[in-house]
């Protein structure tokens, strides 16, 4: 499990949701029968062969799209499956991030729903502790209907609750927030605070429905929220499925470039909001991590964001201070890794030992799991004080609940 005595945290783990089979029990009355309609469609899917999905598929039943094309031969017609890194024919998955060695294990999708087979991957990973984000859930504000969008996040809630709930120890969760009812999320968010200290964070996408940047005005009850609670906002991106982030629609479904580049470019956004549009300066005490969005970006858009606070000031003009300020110093800013970067050690250089956090994707096709812990430590330029914070001393700075 842990690693040299090191406790191991894993800020970004997920639950594959399936949510015909896990969301039934615990949907509000007023919405079951909507629910029903939603489940027929999504069985009807699955029996026909096809992904049983809300968002992020040609075949998704809420918001399809196309995010499977290729490059040089844009007439694939989806004949590439996105998900070919999951290898489920059996023989272990490619290993992307070190590509000259072995292939890595196939993952078991049982770890969705069984608890006892999702401590085991962890164990086989050496993780003490895993943040759980939903996969899809966000996509939900496609809905037109903005109070079952809301009933929708309460019955994963409720699910992923109990899900936690039985490893206490060792599984925590982050609460999804409506970014279109940000009044009635605020509520949700402190409700949950109070009843389940496995509850760690607040699960933010890098943008919002309809274009909403992360300075947008209305968002400010859910970080009210998250500063009086003392939670973290997390954010955590998600290529090609509603809040449609950047490189959705401008790079022709192409899935290289789509998976390659959407997120970070996201991140830089999300990031660059929260800094420039003085998110972090009308809300002292709040905290925010980014995920999922690589780390390798971070160092050269703090340069470019710098130098266009010095170059027009008047276009951030809740900014008191340059942006890396923010990142580099001050603890309030985190960033999460992709463990298979080759850039680690600079950017650790670069942005300090303070701001990185550990993270997997696991159980999601692109982890390097289980071998996400070895691959950070194989990097000789990193001390072990900078080592410790990265693997879990960082994130239980970003989200004080992972002490208790």
């Amino acid at each position: 499990m842990a690693w040299n005595g090191w406790k191991v945290i894993d800020m970004d783990a997920h639950i594959v949701e399936r949510p015909a089979e896990m969301f039934g029990d615990h949907m509000d009355p007023a919405y079951r029968e909507k629910f029903g309609r939603l489940k027929r469609a999504l069985e009807a899917n699955a029996a026909r062969g096809l992904p049983p999905a809300i968002a992020s598929s040609r075949y998704a039943v809420v918001a399809p799209i196309i995010s499977d094309d290729t490059l040089g031969e844009p007439d694939s017609f989806g004949d590439i499956p996105r998900e070919f890194i999951l290898n489920p024919t059996g023989g272990g998955r490619r290993n992307f991030g070190r590509p000259g060695r072995p292939d890595l294990p196939s993952i078991r999708p049982q770890v969705n729903v069984d608890v006892p087979e999702r401590l085991a991957g962890m164990d086989a990973g050496h993780i003490d502790i895993a943040v759980l984000f939903p996969t899809h859930v966000s996509s939900y504000c496609a809905l037109h209907d903005i109070g079952f969008e809301s009933a929708l996040y309460r019955a994963y809630h409720r699910w992923i609750s109990a899900y936690c709930a039985q490893a206490p120890g060792r599984l925590k969760w982050t609460a999804v927030a409506n970014m279109r009812a940000p009044d009635s999320a605020a509520r949700e968010i402190a409700d949950w605070a109070r009843r389940d200290p496995n509850m760690v964070g607040i699960y933010l996408p890098p943008c919002g429905p309809n274009n909403m940047l992360l300075d947008d005005l209305s968002l400010h009850p859910i970080y009210q929220a998250a500063q009086e609670l003392d939670l973290p906002i997390l954010i955590h991106g998600g290529t090609a499925r509603p809040p449609y982030q950047p490189g959705t629609f401008d790079l022709r479904g192409a899935w290289f470039l789509q998976h390659s580049l959407s997120n970070p470019w996201a991140g830089m956004a999300a990031m660059g909001a929260l800094i420039g549009g003085g998110i972090f300066e009308q809300f002292p005490a709040l905290r925010a991590g980014v995920v999922e969005t690589a780390a390798g970006w971070l160092p050269s858009i703090l340069d470019r964001f710098d130098a266009h606070y010095v170059l027009s000031p008047g276009h951030v003009p809740l900014l008191r201070q340059m942006p890396s300020a923010f990142v580099r110093t001050g603890g309030r800013y985190f960033h999460g890794i992709d463990t298979w970067e080759r850039s680690l050690e600079w950017v650790v250089g670069q942005v300090g030992e303070d701001v990185l956090l550990f993270a997997t994707d696991w159980p999601h096709g692109d982890t390097a799991w289980p071998e996400a812990v070895s691959q950070v430590l194989e990097w000789p330029g990193l001390s072990a004080a900078a080592l410790q914070k990265l693997l879990g001393g960082n994130a239980i700075r970003l989200c004080p609940r992972l002490a208790r």
